[in-house]
């Protein structure tokens, strides 16, 4: 010890010598401050941590420690090693110097995401960003090292901290204060005020879609003014907002957005064009629906005692499984049904025809009011109305070299009475003979045929039935905006196309410009998780037709470092849920050259410069760089650790090679993110505590607040836990969990800026953690998806509101499926993992049929039955292959703790009651009756 002091003495007599000298020799301002560690608040057994300092920022220097209260076992020199814990505290003071700030500070980007949180977030929420130093390249930070690889320890802000007098990180379970003055642990840990976000969680009631529709602004709403989020509504053909995509039949060229007052617009890239609005002439819009989760829209307003309702929806023109590819043309069908107050009555329409040289004009067709052209002959539009009606032209003109026409109907209602008037608008237009059809055209039937086909598409896949409509109505939803996504055409080669653009109003509408999404968001998402194997092999297929370069890798709009892995990930993901054969072998040659060019790039990852293994590559289209990205590492890694699990099921021999570039992908991921994050300042959460902040790329160990939000949350760092780069239950995940959920989700209500992104259900599945599962699943439904119409959406703040891209909800439609089947890595097959209580209810149950697993097709049913004291889990499994384990956790609507369990009438031991779940070993196929008795 007495050489220990003598060797600090003389360090810092030449520290302060080197001080003195600096500042006798510079105009510059210098800043000292003592810094004291505390160790060992928290910990109830002895820990051993070696605690070396590190000085992290320009011209910062840090004396030698000091201990205080060290014992004999402790080692104190320039690295020491401490022994703390169960009541023993280890103190260290330092010496810190720093030359006051003088960089120029950095900006908040140009796009008003990150803007708009710091002015609407939660008050704490925003203070915690804004005193973040990420804006100050020059910033006082000290590194506290805590192993020799600089994977584990953290980054003190020296401003933050004297703003704060003290920083508890009970991760580490170290607090720092000053070591002039210091707060008092117990006095500074008793100031501290609020909750995390998760722990809020774990001790509240089950979140519900009602209590997070209450949150969610359900913008384009004309009953809800929120002058707040106007101003990101974007328009399209002189509607505003709010937009559902519908189309006669999948894979349509000719598609309908409806908005929500029923106006009718062509998608962006129809080659007909045209608008179809509706004079609601000082009418109070009250509601807009589908119908049964199918694309049947119902609108109702009222004004003075009289309703009106319109029904809408798109129906072919002609059989459309005859159809050539997406050529079929369709009529879009609206009813308007009129009713109250009884006495006269007139309605108004306004059609426009965009295409040049058309006069349009008001003339008949079958004895039906008709809009046509007077030069071609063209029909654009017929009316069906009720004896009685009379239609007239309000008026007929051009506007902006757009052919208009204004169409008044009236008549006479009477007492008790509903009158109703048909539209049916082709599209394209017609010729006077296929006129004819449209005019006969019965619209029951049509409506009929519509909800027919639409619920043949649904019975194909798998079913996955609730007793909550609203989620029952977004699963069948989001299988019809898939189908009506793509426009399926013939090629300039006489061969069939496929254009899949990321929505039908919005961006490219050529080829597929972004392949991640449609890709794992639909073809995954959607499609493989419901055993819809054709279409996600025919929309691959045309991926690698028009987006894979000579090179091998998948192109698209920006290069994002993703698209390559991505479809890696995708078909790996659908073959080991179908084991179709046939359809891996027609995707494999073109997966091989994508799986060669991802090789490869690992291949220069480890023999670059700073040979780190990462992968350096565009994040996305606004965060442009080639950096580290973690986004990009997490792909890099789940697409060749699915694909080679997919390689070794199909008996391929590059199935270990494969195998060990992912696992050492994953070896550099946990190494360099973790670095970054040591190196990174550490960010304050909601209850007062610090934790460590784990970056969005390992070459920037701070904040990004000047790059464009998605940058650290959409597409951030916490996908690595999601995809498996990292471990779910790993110190770093859950720092970037407390760190998403307390400052970076605006208004801590659970949901990115681009739900579709949303990162940190499957991370609490993993986790498994029901509670927060349910929560991030109904916040994201209430984000991410109009609440009645449900119609899926881009952005929530801070960019244009693009309404269509059916990517969200595949992205919904995952959590959903995890949540009451899912896969625990390999060998497990966990049955209603995070199933919310009220869906257990008596009288009501949860089912799923022919769900494609690992595992091959599974059912399963799980409802109380005769009282709240037997729930029933049936079970049947395939025999294709069979987990080790089978995990069926039963979550009482009350609560209540398993008393006794019976399997297939056999008393079962093999139950955690705290957990809530029954675990049967090495399951052997068959039907498995499951009653937990409480």
């Amino acid at each position: 010890m007495r050489h220990f002091i003598c060797i600090l003495q003389s360090v810092l007599i030449l520290f302060v010598f080197a001080l003195s000298a600096f500042a006798g020799s510079s105009e510059e301002v210098i800043n000292e401050v003592k810094i004291q560690l505390e160790l060992g608040h928290s910990s109830r057994q002895i820990k051993v941590q070696k605690v070396k300092f590190i000085a992290s920022s320009p011209g910062l220097s840090v004396s030698l420690p000091q201990g205080i209260d060290i014992e004999g076992n402790d080692d104190v020199a320039i690295e020491l090693v401490l022994n703390f814990g169960a009541g023993d505290i280890d103190r260290l003071v330092v010496d810190v110097a720093w030359p006051e700030s003088v960089a120029e500070l950095r900006s908040l980007p140009r796009t008003e995401m990150w803007k708009f949180l710091l002015e609407n977030g939660s008050p704490g929420q925003v203070k915690r960003l804004l005193e973040d130093p990420w804006n100050k390249p020059d910033a006082p930070m000290l590194t506290v090292q805590l192993n020799d690889e600089g994977t584990l320890g953290f980054t003190i802000g020296l401003e933050q901290l004297l703003l704060h007098g003290g920083m508890w990180l009970p991760e580490h379970d170290i607090y720092v204060t000053t070591a002039i003055n210091p707060v008092d642990f117990d006095r500074h840990v008793a100031s501290l005020k609020g909750k995390r976000v998760l722990d809020r969680v774990i001790n509240e009631p089950d979140a519900s879609l009602e209590q997070y529709r209450a949150l969610w602004t359900d913008f384009g709403n004309p009953l809800i003014s929120d002058s707040s989020w106007e101003q990101w509504q974007t328009s399209w053909m002189g509607t505003r907002g709010h937009l559902i995509i519908t189309a006669a039949a999948h894979g349509s060229v000719y598609k309908f957005a409806v908005d929500r007052y029923g106006n009718v617009r062509p998608d962006f890239a129809s080659p007909y064009k045209f608008s179809l609005d509706f004079a609601w002439k000082e009418t109070q819009w009250k509601e807009q629906r589908i119908v049964d989760g199918l694309p049947v829209i119902v609108t109702k307003l009222e004004k003075n005692g009289r309703y009106y309702e319109l029904e809408q929806f798109a129906a072919p023109l002609g059989d459309a499984d005859a159809a050539s590819r997406g050529y079929i043309p369709g009529v879009f069908f609206s009813k308007v049904k009129i009713s109250g107050e009884p006495g006269p009555f007139r309605f108004s329409i306004a059609y426009t025809q965009e295409l040049e040289n058309r006069q349009v004009e008001l003339n008949e067709i079958n004895n039906k009011p008709a809009v046509v052209d007077s030069l071609t002959g063209e029909v654009f539009l017929i009316l069906e109305t009720q004896q009685g009606f009379t239609v007239e032209t309000e008026n007929q003109h051009v506007v902006n070299d757009s052919n208009q026409i204004g169409i008044s109907v009236y008549g006479e209602l009477k007492e008790g009475e509903t009158v109703e008037l048909i539209l049916k608008l082709p599209s394209p237009a017609v010729t006077v003979a296929r006129a004819q059809n449209v005019a006969e055209a019965d619209y029951k039937s049509a409506r009929e045929g519509v909800i027919n086909y639409w619920n043949s598409w649904i019975s194909q896949g798998a079913q996955f039935i609730v007793p909550e409509e609203e989620v029952s109505q977004l699963i069948r939803a989001s299988l019809w905006h898939s189908l009506v996504l793509p426009r399926h055409t013939m090629g300039a080669d006489s061969t069939p196309h496929m254009d899949i653009p990321y929505a039908n109003t919005a961006y490219g509408q050529q080829n597929a410009d972004w392949p991640i999404n449609q890709a794992v968001y639909v073809d995954y998402m959607i499609y493989g998780l419901r055993g819809y194997e054709k279409v996600a092999e025919d929309e691959l297929l045309s991926m690698f037709k028009t987006q894979q370069l000579p090179d091998g890798r998948i192109g698209g709009y920006a290069n994002w470092g993703v698209y390559s892995p991505g479809h890696l990930y995708a078909i790996a993901q659908n073959f080991l849920l179908s084991q179709n054969r046939e359809q891996f072998d027609n995707l494999l040659p073109y997966s091989m050259k994508v799986l060669d060019w991802c090789l490869l790039q690992i291949a220069n990852a480890n023999n670059g410069t700073d040979n780190s293994g990462l992968i350096v590559a565009p994040l996305n289209d606004l965060s442009n760089e080639e950096r580290e990205w973690a986004f990009t590492q997490a792909y890099f890694y789940a697409g060749l650790e699915r694909f080679a699990k997919a390689l070794e099921n199909y008996g391929h021999p590059r199935s270990r090679e494969v195998k060990d570039a992912a696992l050492q992908m994953k070896k550099s991921v946990e190494k360099a993110f973790a670095r970054a994050s040591v190196k990174s300042p550490v960010v304050q959460l909601a209850d007062g505590t610090w934790v460590n902040y784990v970056p969005s790329d390992a070459m920037t160990t701070r904040r990004q607040l000047d790059q464009w939000y998605p940058t650290d949350v959409d597409t951030g760092p916490l996908h690595l836990s999601r995809l498996g780069a990292l471990d779910a239950d790993s110190w770093l995940t859950t720092a970037m969990l407390h760190d998403h959920e307390d400052n970076l989700f605006l208004y801590n209500q659970g949901a990115a800026n681009e739900p579709v992104y949303l990162p940190q259900a499957n991370t609490y599945l993993l986790r498994d953690e029901p509670k927060a599962v349910i929560r991030s699943f109904y916040s994201m439904m209430a984000a991410a998806f109009s609440h009645n119409q449900l119609a899926p959406l881009e952005h929530r703040w801070g960019h244009g509101q693009y309404y269509g891209p059916p990517s969200t909800g595949g992205a919904w439609f995952e959590i959903l499926r995890r949540m009451l089947i899912n896969e625990v890595g390999n060998d497990t097959l966990f049955i209603g993992q995070a199933i919310p209580r009220k869906w257990l209810m008596k009288g009501k149950k949860v089912e799923v049929k022919h769900a494609p697993t690992y595992f091959g097709p599974v059912s399963f049913t799980m409802g109380v039955q005769n009282s709240n004291d037997k729930i029933v889990t049936v079970v049947e499994l395939s025999n294709r292959n069979q987990p080790k384990n089978l995990m069926i956790r039963v979550r009482h609507p009350e609560s209540k703790t398993i008393q006794s369990v019976t399997v297939n009438g056999k008393l079962w031991n093999n139950f955690d009651f705290e957990k809530e779940y029954v675990i049967i070993p090495v399951p052997n196929g068959g039907k498995y009756i499951i009653e937990t008795l409480y």
